[in-house]
C-alpha cells in the first residue's frame, strides 16, 4: 500500500540524482580545462591542465638564452603561477552554478581534490525519512 507520500519521496530522490548526474558532468568538463600565461616580455608561456599541471612550456622568442639560470627558473615557476591561477578561476565558475548554498568551494580544490569524496551518495535527510524510504513505515 503506497502513502500520500511516496511520490514526494521518489521525487525528491529523482531530483537528487539529476543533480548528481550534472555535478558528474561538470566533473569531467573541470578534467579538460587548460589556461596558459605568458611572463610580461613573452620569454615565456605555460599551459596547465585542470590539476595545475604543467602541460605544455614554450619559449617563443631566445630571449631566455641571455637569462641568469636563477632568473629564467623564477620567470617560469611565476608564469606557471598564473595559469594555475586562472584554471582555479575557470573551475570556480562552472561550479558556482551547481553548489548547494553554504558549500564550501575550498574543498573541492587542491591535491587531494576528489568530488565523490565531498558529496554524499545518498541525501542527507531525518531518520524518520530515511526509514520511511527503506522499511515502507
Amino acid at each position: 500500500m503506497s502513502s500520500p507520500y511516496d511520490e514526494s519521496i521518489k521525487e525528491l530522490m529523482d531530483d537528487f540524482h539529476q543533480q548528481l548526474d550534472q555535478l558528474n558532468e561538470n566533473n569531467r568538463r573541470m578534467q579538460e580545462i587548460t589556461a596558459t600565461a605568458a611572463s610580461p616580455r613573452k620569454s615565456v608561456s605555460v599551459t596547465v591542465g585542470a590539476q595545475g599541471q604543467v602541460v605544455d612550456l614554450k619559449f617563443p622568442s631566445d630571449a631566455y638564452k641571455r637569462m641568469a639560470p636563477m632568473e629564467l627558473a623564477n620567470l617560469i615557476t611565476e608564469t606557471i603561477a598564473a595559469a594555475q591561477r586562472q584554471v582555479q578561476a575557470q573551475l570556480l565558475e562552472l561550479m558556482r552554478a551547481n553548489v548547494p548554498a553554504g558549500f564550501d568551494l575550498s574543498a573541492l580544490f587542491g591535491p587531494d581534490a576528489d568530488i565523490g569524496k565531498v558529496l554524499p551518495r545518498e541525501p542527507i535527510m531525518p531518520d524518520a525519512v530515511r526509514t520511511y524510504i527503506e522499511d515502507g513505515q
